[in-house]
């Protein structure tokens, strides 16, 4: 039986042979964009509470200081880690675990790209 998880899920139709790719292409980029909106509100959030005027951050070293954030912030971090592992199925969770600190890195850099990209369309 199908996990129910599975179908809420966007279809990316991506590949690759390596493991670790194909993880990250099957599971983690349609776990992503399924939880976007929610990643970026709980950033925004994150930032409103501790001060973390998000305007003020220069254009040329945005990117930077988002991943700055996100690094520094263990609570932070693991919030956003949870978001998406928590969206695994079963057989997901059991390849995650085996490789779970490249993962999380793979993980963390996606989830920076995406909050980089969306405030930077409410920067220009």
């Amino acid at each position: 039986m199908q996990d129910k998880r599975l179908t809420i899920r966007p279809v990316l139709n991506l590949s690759s042979k390596i493991t670790e790719e194909n993880f990250q292409n099957v599971t983690l980029r349609p776990v992503l964009k399924l939880q976007h909106n929610l990643i970026i509100s709980m950033f925004f959030h994150f930032c409103n509470k501790q001060k973390i005027s998000i305007a003020e951050i220069k254009k040329e070293s945005f990117q930077q200081e988002i991943t700055t954030i996100i690094k520094k912030n263990t609570v932070l971090r693991n919030q956003l880690l949870g978001l998406i592992i928590g969206q695994f199925t079963q057989e997901e969770f059991l390849v995650y675990k085996e490789n779970d600190s490249e993962f999380n890195k793979r993980i963390l850099n996606m989830i920076g790209q995406r909050i980089s990209d969306s405030c930077e369309d409410k920067k220009t």
